[in-house]
């Protein structure tokens, strides 16, 4: 069988007219795309309220319209009108506001057996105990306990951490895909609360193997592309 030779050049023409093809294909087929597209009633559009939002995942900033019935986000689309994504959005961005419903209190936290076993003694046993099982993540190490016993124990180790090693010795490794106000959130915490300057995000380990690869096949860390480019 003869192998057919295909450049690098080649390889990024075809897959960027792949990508445009698939997205046009399933994204466009419908002027306003959304998550949920059962169709609004008189009654239930006199009701609903929208709103412009930027996506609070990736950095691109997709334009998506909201909107909301009686204070419950219902909806979820591209909004076609803005210039960064025109009508485009990944099912990540279209399903953002389902975890904001989801029951946080279906199934309780998971702790490491020996973790808990020590802080339920008298006095709450060695606040420095370091788990025998750290590195495990098999299930026989875990135990489920309530959400307010789980993190009455955290906030008890970490004032103690804090009062005792000071504040960089607490630690918070974030995510990128947090929104601008969690992210304000936690550095409040870290920087203005606790006096920690050991705070990092994963985006900075998520992007390192794409800046290497774009300066290697592109010779440039920004990424090259747009929808009209497409």
């Amino acid at each position: 069988m003869k192998r057919m030779k295909v450049t690098r050049r080649d390889f990024l023409k075809t897959s960027g007219f792949i990508t445009s093809a698939v997205a046009g294909s399933s994204l466009l087929s419908m002027a306003n795309p959304e998550l949920h597209a059962e169709a609004m009633s008189a009654e239930k559009s006199a009701t609903r309220t929208t709103a412009l939002a930027a996506c609070p995942y990736c950095g691109v900033g997709c334009g998506t319209v909201i909107q909301v019935e009686n204070g419950k986000i219902v909806s979820m689309r591209p909004d076609k009108d803005h210039p960064t994504n025109m009508g485009l959005q990944c099912i990540k961005g279209l399903t953002a506001a389902e975890p904001i419903y989801v029951d946080r209190m279906e199934g309780d936290p998971y702790v490491r057996k020996d973790v808990w076993a020590e802080w339920k003694k008298p006095g709450h046993g060695d606040m420095d105990y370091v788990s025998k099982t750290k590195g495990s993540f098999d299930e026989e190490h875990f135990v489920r306990v309530p959400y307010h016993d789980a993190g009455e124990m955290v906030a008890h180790r970490i004032a103690h951490f804090h009062k005792k090693y000071g504040g960089n010795s607490i630690a918070l490794y974030g995510s990128g895909q947090l929104t601008l106000e969690g992210q304000y959130l936690e550095n409040l915490l870290m920087k203005g609360v606790l006096s920690s300057n050991t705070i990092e995000a994963n985006a900075r380990m998520c992007m390192t193997s794409a800046v290497t690869g774009y300066f290697a096949t592109l010779g440039s860390d920004t990424p090259p592309l747009c929808y009209e480019d497409l």
